[in-house]
């Protein structure tokens, strides 16, 4: 039998309907490798890229350049030496009669909503099914969108819940002990939610309301992956936390968010955009910049995660990209003896999006050290 693989228009993050094709990477007729980088895919959030899930060679592009099309739509098609033309052709015209009965396709966008807390509102989003709960946690002036690469694959095998941080995203803003406040929210936010055993993923500040969590709460957390966590070092781009307050205008905020990156063209016109909006609401500003001043002073790192971190006996992993230049690398002998390290090459700030298989293959695999 014939190998005749789809490419599809992935779904990246739970609320993403529709991408943009703006580069292949390969041409009709190149021999490609499972894991190759054949497809640059841009959604509303960030532009990304696709890797092929099979070899062979790719025989068909039916998607073209500056086509946007739904989740799920083909947009090319990858086929061993014995696919003929004519079971091409076939594939092709029945993948569509499959798209538009809803096989294979997006089967619907999850919806986030809120929940009320003590004092204001986090609003959250659901994805998944089980008794166990992956909790996710962004970082500084991010939102729960940071995880649109990593909560939908592994939605597909446990339960998760990603959430807007108060003064972030669509979440309220909070004042005065802004770290104990944040993480007050967060756990009773999720506490009927998620009853049984939580699984924490936070990213930079994220990572220090994690540990947090957890110290409180290490009868109920089996696992935690802090991806570039603030708190486990001095050393910090206080210049960031200070320019992304300050900048009120597209160009200004593009060369902060920048710096969040690697590769910098992954950053979109969408996201400059909301990000913007976002901090044009009421109450915002002064809430950024409250958490900015718990986070970092003109001499480094306030907050220090050290000591919950050296009490916790579930796995903990740490990953951080190698180029990061907001919480650069902390040396690794000076970590607590508990912690696993992964340093993740060509990756600045922000390893959930630019190495994102890799970032979700580490989670899983910490999550499975909980259960042996």
């Amino acid at each position: 039998m014939s190998l005749i693989e789809a490419v599809t228009v992935p779904k990246w993050g739970m609320t993403m309907t529709e991408g943009t094709i703006t580069q292949w990477m390969v041409n009709e007729g190149d021999i490609i490798a499972r894991g190759q980088e054949i497809l640059e895919i841009e959604t509303t959030k960030v532009t990304n890229v696709l890797e092929a899930a099979a070899s062979g060679t790719l025989r068909r592009i039916v998607l073209q350049q500056g086509t946007t099309a739904p989740v799920g739509a083909l947009a090319g098609v990858i086929t061993d030496d014995a696919a003929t033309t004519e079971e091409i052709d076939a594939f092709i015209e029945t993948y569509a009669d499959r798209l538009g009965s809803g096989e294979g396709g997006d089967a619907g966008s999850a919806a986030p909503r809120i929940v009320e807390v003590q004092g204001g509102t986090v609003n959250l989003l659901e994805a998944g099914e089980g008794d166990d709960v992956v909790l996710f946690l962004h970082g500084f002036g991010g939102d729960l969108s940071t995880w649109l690469f990593n909560q939908p694959p592994l939605a597909e095998t446990i339960r998760t819940i990603a959430v807007d941080l108060p003064g972030h995203g669509a979440s309220s803003p909070v004042d005065g002990d802004v770290l104990a406040k944040i993480t007050s929210a967060v756990s009773a936010a999720v506490q009927d939610l998620a009853p049984g055993r939580l699984h924490l993923v936070g990213h930079s500040f994220g990572g220090a309301v994690a540990a947090r969590i957890a110290a409180a709460q290490p009868s109920r957390v089996a696992s935690l992956t802090l991806i570039a966590p603030v708190g486990l070092s001095r050393q910090m781009s206080r210049d960031f936390l200070v320019d992304f307050v300050a900048a009120e205008r597209r160009r200004p905020l593009l060369n902060v968010l920048e710096k969040l990156f690697a590769d910098p063209s992954k950053i979109t016109n969408d996201m400059v955009e909301g990000t913007l909006r976002f901090k044009r609401l009421e109450g915002v500003p002064e809430a950024l910049t409250a958490i900015a001043d718990t986070i970092a002073g003109q001499d480094g790192q306030l907050l220090s995660i050290r000591e919950p971190l050296a009490g916790l006996n579930c796995p903990v992993m740490l990953i951080w990209g190698e180029q990061d230049q907001i919480v650069p690398v902390p040396d690794a002998g000076t970590l607590p003896a508990n912690l696993t390290l992964r340093i993740l090459p060509d990756t600045g700030h922000m390893p959930q999006m630019e190495a994102a298989a890799s970032v979700n293959q580490a989670i899983l695999e910490n999550i499975r050290k909980a259960s042996q």
